[in-house]
């Protein structure tokens, strides 16, 4: 009698610990799927830019954020916090634009010349030629569009007009 206890006990212990386990992995597994969904969303942008323009995660990413630095002199604060609300991942993505001379960050609003230079200054030291300022801008206008986002495609478009 004392087997038959034994083994039903063993038996009990080995099904819940598989049930356990597998209720763990159905959390980590529903974990990791959230994170992936979140990941996409951020990434959409960067992904739209680096698969139309052949260019690097990276440079994407510093491209973007050049633009958004660039706006965040040009526009006013309220313009700037429309764009950026567009934007998921805003802050990450200024945090990755190239450091530029300071003497050409210190934009006016009525000086777009030095502003365009410093924008240009950043592409270039990403590695990518100027006129892909003017690749980007569309591509991300499309995403904000895509998603919307029809106030701030205004803001960029008159931005950049």
């Amino acid at each position: 009698m004392k087997k038959v206890y034994t083994s039903v006990i063993c038996a009990t212990l080995l099904l819940a610990s598989n049930a356990n386990a597998f209720n763990v992995n159905q959390a980590v597994n529903a974990v990791a799927a959230s994170n992936t969904s979140k990941g996409v969303e951020s990434n959409d942008l960067i992904g739209m830019l680096v698969s139309q323009l052949g260019v690097s995660d990276k440079q994407a990413s510093g491209g973007v954020g050049s633009i958004l630095s660039y706006a965040k002199q040009a526009l006013s604060s309220g313009d700037f916090s429309t764009l950026t609300n567009a934007i998921p991942d805003s802050e990450k993505l200024l945090g990755s634009a190239p450091k530029t001379n300071d003497a050409l960050k210190n934009i006016s609003k009525d000086n777009s010349v030095s502003g365009l230079a410093s924008l240009a200054s950043s592409f270039s030291s990403l590695g990518l030629n100027s006129d892909m300022v003017g690749k980007f801008v569309p591509v991300v206008m499309d995403y904000l569009k895509g998603n919307g986002k029809l106030d701030a495609v205004a803001i960029l478009a008159k931005l950049f007009a």
